[in-house]
């Protein structure tokens, strides 16, 4: 990471499901390197603590929209506002998501249509969106979230890794698409993070594997960004979760299967 990488950042980094977790983290990270934030959450509070935090610790701006990103229009309303407002947006978070551990058949149709959209849609709309203002930089970047779970299927979290698995291969193709291009696309997949209370519990419960790849959100913030800004398409943030993907790559997909879905059923 150079000097000269955060020097070439004039725009706003925006930010999706801003209020807390990994989006409240990577939001204070990039203002911690002097880059203003635009936060985008549900929870107005939330987003009012964040804002106070990043302009009294930080000295840049920091603008908060409260919007319900489920909504089908969102996306739309959101550059729209920004054009409105004259924001130029140079860093692109697609952060919000929504995670599930489960039967498949003991959620609800309604949740579970939730989820998917929520954690694909936002990104195809607000990237499609954007895209056109991040290619007039000279440098600019577009972030997925995705998980360490997409490179296999985790009974008991069959949506949440199957949409996870989207976002990695629409980040990983779209990559490709503008490697000519100033945008740089990444796309990380951290394995546990410790963000709330009840995922905190599940990680302890999980045995010594979850524990060992699991980071506390603000080092995963912290990965993240410098990987960005060293130019890196995949992001696994910790060695832990790097070597337990080599693990996943080199282990027969059944036999992976078997062994999480065991251990999941295990923490129901």
């Amino acid at each position: 990471m150079s000097n000269k990488s955060i020097s070439q950042i004039t725009g706003f980094c925006l930010v999706t499901g801003a209020s807390a977790g990994i989006g409240r983290a990577v939001s204070l990270e990039w203002a911690s390197k002097g880059v203003s934030i635009l936060a985008i959450a549900l929870e107005s509070n939330a987003l009012e603590s964040l804002k106070q935090e990043v302009e009294e610790k930080y000295s840049v701006s920091c603008l908060i929209l409260t919007k319900d990103i489920l909504e089908d229009e969102a996306p739309k309303e959101i550059y729209q506002w920004c054009c409105d407002n004259n924001i130029e947006v140079q860093v692109l978070v697609n952060n919000v998501g929504l995670g599930s551990a489960g039967r498949f058949e003991d959620t609800s149709l309604e949740f579970d249509l939730s989820l998917v959209t929520l954690n694909i849609m936002p990104m195809i709309q607000l990237t499609k969106l954007f895209l056109p203002g991040l290619k007039k930089y000279q440098k600019s970047y577009i972030l997925n979230m995705s998980s360490l779970g997409s490179y296999r299927p985790i009974p008991y979290k069959a949506l949440y890794t199957a949409s996870k698995a989207f976002v990695y291969s629409f980040s990983r193709a779209i990559s490709s698409e503008l490697a000519a291009d100033s945008v740089q696309v990444s796309v990380s997949c951290p394995a546990g993070v410790y963000t709330n209370p009840e995922v905190i519990e599940r990680i302890k419960t999980s045995g010594n594997v979850g524990k060992w790849t699991s980071l506390y959100v603000d080092d995963v913030a912290s990965y993240i960004v410098k990987g960005m800004l060293k130019g890196k398409n995949l992001i696994i943030p910790g060695l832990g979760a790097k070597v337990l993907f080599v693990l996943m790559i080199l282990m027969p997909e059944s036999l992976n299967r078997w062994m999480v879905g065991r251990s999941m059923k295990k923490n129901l």
